[in-house]
């Protein structure tokens, strides 16, 4: 099973959960450049516009205005701070999911034609279709995002009722589960996208029986403290609270975390983290999380070397 193919359904997910489903080009390969990749190649992202501005990737404080094109891919930024930067192409454009390509690509993996499938609420709510699998009783599913807000999920349990499917409906959805207990849909079949399928080629592949049958999926009790979430959310976790990461903060302490000691000095971060600053440097980074950086990293002068601290949570027992 590709990690990419699973990192891209987690990625969708959360971008399906926005009220508007867009993100610039720089945040999407930050969070994980595998699954951006993917989500393009299966086209479930559409290029929307370009940014003329975009945050400096190298100090990551500053905004570098787009001064021209480099190459096919390469663009050039000025950055009041760093002057002269290098950066991807894709880093200024704007992405947007498609709302049909993902309604299309769900009927296909479930083996359903457009014919059943019917728009409920306006980029809200969506009917898939109805199989049947030998005698059992037809199965009706439908996709929701944002179903934790009360107005969606009481839309989405009228429409259940007016096709008289409540006993026979499966609702498949990118909000995570399970759901507030006060629900309008309390008590129906509700499956979270990302545990019950993977983005396959213009398809969703649905995962075995074993693997989607609960009603509510719960999720996993609240990390304490935690970098467990770097590398596929772009957080960390502090006393039960979730920090978002910078993309280069992120760099900086996956570096360290391959490293075998836990320990590197300020040239191999900068070379890890593909930094080409003259004035690097690692609590520079993190000047706006800096809670997470004195937390997490240990700055050894006698050896010159930074040091992460690993929480007692990831520790092996």
């Amino acid at each position: 099973m590709s990690q990419a193919q699973i990192n891209s359904t987690q990625v969708l997910c959360r971008l399906l959960e926005m009220d508007k489903p867009q993100i610039d080009g720089q945040t999407l390969f930050g969070q994980s450049s595998d699954a951006a990749t993917h989500l393009i190649r299966e086209r479930m992202l559409m290029l929307g516009s370009s940014n003329q501005w975009i945050n400096c990737p190298e100090c990551g404080l500053e905004l570098a205005r787009v001064v021209r094109d480099l190459s096919s891919d390469q663009i050039l930024l000025m950055c009041p701070e760093c002057v002269d930067v290098t950066a991807p192409r894709h880093y200024c454009t704007n992405h947007k999911v498609s709302l049909p390509k993902l309604v299309n690509n769900l009927a296909t993996g479930l083996g359903l034609g457009s014919a059943g499938q019917k728009v409920i609420d306006h980029e809200q709510i969506w009917r898939l279709g109805t199989t049947q699998s030998g005698r059992a009783k037809p199965v009706t599913w439908y996709f929701a995002r944002q179903l934790y807000k009360p107005a969606v999920a009481d839309r989405l349990r009228e429409q259940i009722r007016l096709e008289k499917t409540t006993e026979s409906s499966v609702v498949l959805t990118s909000t995570d589960l399970p759901l507030p207990a006060a629900s309008p849909i309390e008590g129906f079949d509700v499956r979270f996208l990302g545990m019950a399928a993977r983005i396959s080629q213009s398809r969703f592949e649905f995962f075995g029986e074993s693997a989607s049958t609960a009603t509510q999926v719960m999720e996993e009790a609240t990390p304490t403290t935690t970098l467990k979430y770097v590398e596929s959310q772009s957080c960390v976790w502090m006393d039960g609270e979730r920090h978002e990461l910078e993309p280069r903060q992120r760099l900086i302490i996956l570096a360290l975390l391959e490293d075998l000691d836990h320990e590197l000095d300020k040239d191999a971060l900068q070379r890890k983290c593909g930094s080409q600053s003259q004035s690097f440097s690692p609590s520079k980074e993190f000047e706006r999380n800096k809670s997470v950086y004195k937390r997490f990293i240990r700055y050894l002068r006698d050896d010159e070397r930074y040091q992460l601290l690993i929480p007692l949570e990831d520790q092996p027992h």
